[in-house]
């Protein structure tokens, strides 16, 4: 795979037009006529995250439209969890296998991965540390006890990463340790991901496992009515129609309906909801008809920035169902085909580990969870990487009522936190 295309605004800058918290908890005084504030423009980023979040966009969208992947239904992902992991992985990588894992993650180099993570999770802490909501990001490393690894490896993980490092018996109790990491990360998760790695998944031969789990819990800056939720249509790509439970956010009782933004593009709308307090932000990307084709196109064309840069705050009567996404992956082979088969193969150098044993990528579990409803947002996403050793001013209406993506960023840094796209919330 070559190496990404620079993108003219990275994700960092244009999701700092989603900072809407102050349209939707301060409107204008000037009463219901007064037209929306201008949308405020970017926060400062830091230019190494910023260059990290144009890359985790790039590589959600690769793995969105991986060719392997179920190109129908429901699914949900967190490219910014599988990057982590794999930046981790990347830092004690040597020669072809670092190569390819950089080009993958649409980095530079593999020596960059570790600043750059820094960058990031420094700035993810500003919404970490926001009361109103919770987001948790945490990463841990388990070593085969008695494995010598590198000083410099760990020292990253634990300087750069913030990861906590522990020690196990993947080569006596394969079975208990797996248990023991689940475990942890169920934690991490508020169990929303109780299982990152089912049975038989990690075995004796296993001497790593290197974990990111991110939990999420926000509140929509303004919440749908609940009585206002009703059975509606969405029909799906097949043509057929279901019933589901619908949320309105027209609410007439309101002094002034909730400011959204909102954009559009060819063939396609952008609506984005921002959680209170404006650091996490929920945008729809909808079509005008139930192909997703538009929307990516748009997003392999141009890349998410440019896509939402016209986003302006704007009065919607937006209908959106309720849903809840699930999917569970084992990505080995599609980030093969994306351009690392070396790092699962005899192949493999991760010398910048350990020099004691002749280690491989075993495995690459990712779970994600994503529920939305009147009062916000609920998601969870988990990756595992295992290694072994070798042997306007009316309301505009807008009804997602047919397939579409969704996004869940960090309006601070960009962080793609989740994507996804929903063909059936029934």
């Amino acid at each position: 795979m070559g190496m990404a295309r620079p993108h003219r605004a990275g994700l960092a800058t244009l999701l700092g037009l989603l900072a809407l918290a102050a349209c939707a908890t301060h409107p204008p005084a000037a009463g219901p006529t007064a037209p929306p504030k201008p949308v405020p423009v970017a926060v400062a980023v830091p230019a190494d995250a910023a260059a990290l979040v144009a890359a985790d966009d790039q590589f959600g969208l690769d793995l969105l439209t991986a060719p392997d992947l179920p190109k129908d239904g429901n699914l949900a992902i967190s490219p910014a969890s599988v990057a982590i992991a794999l930046q981790m992985v990347a830092t004690g990588a040597r020669g072809t296998t670092a190569t390819q894992l950089a080009s993958v993650l649409h980095l530079p180099n593999a020596a960059s991965a570790a600043t750059s993570a820094q960058a990031l999770l420094s700035g993810l802490r500003d919404a970490e540390q926001d009361h109103r909501n919770t987001l948790r990001v945490a990463n841990t490393v388990w070593t085969q006890r008695g494995l010598p690894v590198l000083p410099a490896f760990s020292d990253t993980l634990r300087t750069r990463f913030a990861s906590a490092l522990h020690t196990i018996d993947f080569a006596r109790d394969p079975d208990g340790a797996r248990q023991r990491v689940n475990s942890t990360v169920a934690g991490q998760t508020n169990g929303l991901i109780p299982q990152l790695f089912p049975a038989g998944t990690l075995d004796d031969s296993t001497r790593l496992v290197l974990t990111n789990a991110i939990y999420l819990a926000a509140s929509w800056a303004t919440a749908f009515p609940q009585d206002k939720t009703a059975p509606g249509p969405f029909t799906k790509a097949d043509g057929s129609v279901s019933n589901v439970p619908m949320m309105h956010s027209d609410d007439p009782s309101a002094e002034l309906p909730a400011a959204f933004g909102y954009a559009t593009g060819p063939g396609y709308q952008v609506v984005t909801l921002p959680y209170v307090g404006g650091k996490l932000a929920f945008t729809v990307l909808l079509p005008n008809t139930t192909s997703l084709t538009p929307v990516l196109d748009a997003l392999r064309d141009k890349g998410l920035p440019a896509v939402l840069k016209d986003v302006k705050p704007t009065r919607v009567a937006l209908a959106m169902p309720k849903f809840t996404v699930h999917t569970d992956l084992d990505l080995s082979a599609t980030l093969a085909a994306l351009g690392m088969p070396a790092a699962f193969g005899g192949g493999a150098d991760f010398t910048g580990i350990t020099t004691a044993e002749h280690l491989q990528i075993q495995t690459v579990r990712h779970d994600a969870v994503v529920h939305v409803d009147e009062h916000g947002t609920t998601a969870a996403a988990a990756t595992g990487v295992g290694i072994q050793a070798t042997a306007g001013i009316a309301l505009l209406p807008v009804n997602v009522n047919h397939p579409f993506l969704f996004v869940i960023t960090d309006t601070a840094t960009g962080a793609p936190l989740f994507l996804g796209r929903v063909t059936d919330p029934s």
